[in-house]
């Protein structure tokens, strides 16, 4: 067989093409005939070009690859080396081919030209035998995919059916069954799938991913491989039709074997975040994958909490403590200057500086958390008095602490969507900043976010807040407190749940800039990330050593995603599943707020008692709102209220109208949920207005002009006009009135412009601006006290999936084709009458405990009511109270919903419920109703009484 045949054999092209190619090239006149034949032959028979590349490649082009290896090699020995230097690219619509020198560099330069001008396209690579001058080349073939079925049943996992054809007609018959299992065990889940496999002399590792983590996985995979001195001999990516990519690696499996797990691990790595600021510290093998993501986990740590107080500081505190206006300024001014000195690139050049001390804190990490490491790391190696910059010390220091305060995490599961660390608050946490230690902090990151839960209490629940930023610099302010906003809304939501069993909670999850559509895809790796430190694994070694139960409820950007945290967590196995998640749409048994007005009618309750008591009725007093029709408070304050409103801020712009805004008008667009932008402007009175926040230099009815519209709405709660008898916050930044600007609620004669303010918007008046405007007269009700109505509903939804089987949840609880079960109208019902009841309870002891002390502020009262029932409440948790059952049946009674008791009894409740559930409704129910009957003066012989009423 001569050269000619036999390349024709290998590569399929007839003898009659080869020789074509062979003319093609001697017509230019630069190499001879037999040179150019003996080239053919090898690039047919032994570089390792597949079938493909002859088929789809015209003969011009293969005639010009061939000549200019020919070229290459004429240039590599005039220059004394032994390497081609050989790029060959052929791009068309739908498929594209590459020839290039196997270098990591250039691999990597076309696989990201593929990820982001082809990312959905079939490929395959090969690494070619070494031939002359000993090169190898690398040859990446990808082709648009041709699928059976291009839009599938949603769910579909049948190869046959979402598999492209060129798949199937190409592939063995042992390789389609080993990709259908592959899909079987993949499909229906957002995370990675990985597994190994031996296949003679390789290891073959498959990784299925969602399309949408698909960018930068590739190139960070050749990443990977790269920083272990291995080469892919091959490597294939075939999407699928249902949304799933399967990527396979071959690598030689001698030299893998040593590394396989490391690799592994490192693959489910890089699908959180393929490309980040510690990328280049990986490519150039100072840190590895392992070490890098350990250092961006102690690297947001720290960003988030290293601070400090000198003596100087404490001193002047202590100096300020009765001129909080000062105090404020001076606790602003320390955060600002600690927050400047250790900023995210601060904390990244000390990482890019030191990698050999962050390899030293990662094996101390590695040590405590490696399921399969044991041996303990010698402290002595974690000391850092060497280096010359106290900054980076300080830094590595707090590096060391972060990996004191982890009690687990999910750093070594090979299958992850996020990286989840469980911490020890008492641990990091300052004392002098953050006055109460939470029960529990996690700390959750992901490609496109950064979140936390905090818990004050072993049960606890609360909203998972999803926050974006409108540009760098907001996001820059949102960075570096993200934590303390977490903290205060947990704390205040802590506050808040003293009437209910579950202590407060928050979790927030800060979008990346670049990443403010990716809300939902964030929210689900920030659940999948704290049901990972939910449920035993193997691959998690656990320091706390208690199972922990969390309930997660609807705030900001996550009201519709409730479903989907529930129905997640039955998937992942989570016994609790039913209640992991509550406002979840009424067709899955969920008590929506807005759809009931839960926390609306909270706080209209302390409006109805402050009026009752000042025997004002509701229809002569003028009112103020922040937050519109389209949001849950607002258009609920709206259905409920009898009011003469004047204003409205939502996130349109400014309503307003002296004359009081038609009332009709905004129910319908309560009804409609929409924005102010949507009021019909002809039933505005003469001196009415409103200004949107696109809006430019434009006069108002009364001359005043406006430059900017967004400002103007930004800031017109701080306007003269801006006044009313009443003023109920329904939506709007935290600290939106604060200790700096609460004055420009005063008149002109310095006196207020609300006689009361009920507070339904969490956080939106400081502490200290609350206080000073009780001490101007003003009757302020604060968030903890006024808006607990939607976690007292929250509760008892809670309640209702633990009391009831599955069976009874679903025909008594879910609404199916728009059909109310007379169970859950009860049910409602009941959870609306405690909310009033409670509400009612509080404010009563509220104004007994001014009158009593006419100097106490409102909202200093409701600080000592919270903290002195959870006293007692912890008290009571630890007692053995708990242990006399006639008396816990009893406050059942009491607590649960009557329509809940009457349906299936105290002993079948007692039997399903957790028992430190039990024992936290008993504790919160006594604490709760015995400070509302006797008040923050209440002794040991008012609780003894207490009890004995209860008794009998």
């Amino acid at each position: 067989m001569d050269i000619f045949e036999e390349a024709s054999q290998s590569s399929g092209l007839s003898v009659a093409d080869l020789k074509k190619i062979v003319n093609l090239i001697v017509s230019r006149g630069n190499f001879s005939e037999k040179r150019i034949s003996q080239e053919i032959h090898t690039f047919c028979t032994n570089i390792g070009m597949v079938e493909y590349y002859f088929k789809t490649t015209p003969i011009e082009s293969i005639a010009n690859h061939i000549e200019s290896i020919l070229a290459a090699e004429i240039v590599a020995i005039n220059r004394g080396g032994n390497q081609l230097d050989v790029d060959f690219v052929s791009e068309r619509e739908d498929s594209a081919m590459y020839l290039i020198n196997d270098l990591h560099e250039k691999a990597i330069d076309i696989e990201r030209r593929l990820e982001d001008k082809m990312p959905t396209y079939r490929l395959q690579s090969f690494r070619t035998s070494g031939i002359q001058l000993q090169s190898h080349f690398r040859s990446y073939f990808v082709e648009k995919p041709d699928y059976i079925e291009p839009n599938p049943a949603p769910g579909e996992k049948d190869i046959y059916k979402v598999a492209a054809k060129q798949f199937l007609n190409s592939t063995t018959e042992e390789a389609k069954e080993r990709y259908q299992r592959v899909l079987e065990e993949s499909c229906g889940s957002d995370k990675i799938y990985i597994e190994k496999g031996f296949v003679r002399n390789e290891v073959r590792i498959m990784a299925s991913i969602p399309s949408s983590g698909r960018h930068r996985f590739l190139s960070g995979i050749s990443d990977i491989i790269d920083y272990y001195d291995l080469v892919s001999i091959h490597k294939y990516v075939e999407p699928f039709s249902n949304g799933r990519i399967i990527i396979s690696i071959y690598l030689e499996a001698e030299k893998t074997q040593p590394y396989l797990d490391d690799v592994m691990t490192d693959i489910s790595l890089i699908y959180i975040n393929p490309e980040n600021e510690l990328s280049p510290l990986i490519r150039q093998k100072k840190l590895s994958l392992h070490e890098a993501f350990y250092a961006a986990g102690a690297w947001k740590f720290t960003h988030q909490f290293l601070n400090s107080f000198s003596t100087e500081y404490l001193a002047l505190t202590s100096v300020l403590k009765d001129r909080p206006d000062l105090l404020d300024i001076l606790t602003t001014l320390r955060t600002r200057l600690v927050k400047d000195a250790f900023t995210e690139n601060r904390i990244l050049q000390t990482i890019n500086r030191h990698p050999e001390e962050i390899r030293k804190l990662y094996r101390s990490f590695e040590a405590k958390f490696d399921p399969d490491q044991s041996k303990p790391m010698d402290e002595e190696i974690l000391k850092f008095d060497n280096l010359p910059h106290e900054i980076d010390r300080d830094i590595l220091v707090y590096f060391q602490r972060f990996n004191d305060s982890i009690l687990k995490t999910n750093f070594y599961m090979t299958e992850k969507e996020s990286l989840a660390f469980r911490l020890d608050a008492g641990k990091f946490l300052d004392a002098i900043e953050y006055k109460e230690t939470p029960f529990g902090v996690f700390m959750v990151l992901g490609k496109d976010f950064r979140g936390f839960h905090v818990r004050f209490r072993d049960i606890a629940r609360g909203g998972i807040r999803i926050v974006k930023s409108r540009d760098p610099e907001n996001y820059d302010q949102n960075s570096d407190f993200i934590f303390d906003e977490n903290y205060n809304l947990a704390n205040t939501q802590q506050k808040k749940n003293k009437d209910i069993p579950e202590g407060g909670s928050k979790g927030t999850i800060l979008l990346n800039m670049e990443s403010q559509e990716k809300a939902e895809i964030a929210f689900q790796q920030y659940v999948d990330g704290l049901l990972d430190l939910l449920l035993p694994n193997e691959q998690v070694k656990d320091y706390f050593g208690q199972e922990e139960i969390l309930f997660l409820g609807p705030d900001e950007g996550t009201a519709e995603l409730m479903r989907w945290a529930s129905h997640h967590a039955k998937k992942r196995g989570y016994r609790f599943w039913k209640s992991f998640s509550t406002g979840k749409p009424v067709a899955e048994g969920g008590i929506p707020h807005d759809v009931y007005g839960m926390t609306t009618n909270s706080v209209h309750e302390y409006v109805l008692g402050i009026l009752e008591k000042l025997k004002i009725d509701e229809k002569d007093i003028t009112k103020v709102q922040t937050g519109g029709p389209d949001g849950d408070l607002g258009s609920n304050e709206i259905f409920i209220s009898k009011d003469k409103t004047l204003c409205i801020i939502d996130g349109s712009g400014v309503l307003y109208d002296p004359q009081g805004i038609n009332r009709d008008e905004l129910t319908r667009l309560a009804k409609k949920r929409v924005m102010v932008e949507q009021f019909e402007k002809s039933k505005l009175s003469a001196k009415g207005f409103f200004v949107h926040v696109n809006d430019r230099d434009i006069d108002l009815p009364d001359g005043s002009h406006v430059e900017s519209g967004i400002d103007f709405r930004n800031n017109f709660h701080l306007d003269a006009k801006f006044s009313a008898d009443l003023f109920v916050p329904c939506g709007g930044r935290p600290k939106s009135i604060n200790i700096q600007n609460w004055k420009k609620l005063l008149d002109e004669n310095g006196a207020p412009r609300f006689k009361f303010i009920v507070e339904g918007a969490n956080l939106f008046i400081t502490q200290q601006a609350r206080i000073a405007l009780e001490e101007k007269g003003v009757i302020v009700i604060k968030d903890a006290s006024a808006n607990k109505g939607g976690v007292t509903s929250s509760s008892l939804e809670v309640l209702a999936s633990l009391a009831l089987n599955d069976e009874e949840y679903q025909n008594w609880m879910c609404v199916v084709d728009g059909k109310t079960p007379k169970f859950r109208e009860d049910y409602v019902n009941d959870v609306l009458k405690k909310i009033r009841n409670n509400s009612r309870m509080e404010f009563e002891i509220l104004w007994k405990e001014r009158n009593i002390s006419t100097k106490a502020a409102i909202s200093n009262i409701s600080d000592q009511l919270s903290n002195k029932i959870n006293q007692v409440t912890d008290a009571i948790h630890s007692s053995e109270l708990c242990k006399n059952e006639k008396l816990v049946k009893k406050i059942l009674e009491h607590h649960c919903p009557s329509a809940l008791v009457q349906m299936i009894g105290i002993d079948k409740i007692m039997e399903r419920v957790p028992k430190n559930y039990i024992r936290a409704i008993l504790s919160s129910w006594i604490a709760s109703n015995f400070i509302y009957k006797y008040g923050l003066a209440a002794d040991e012989i008012n609780f003894y009484n207490f009890l004995e009423e209860l008794a009998r």
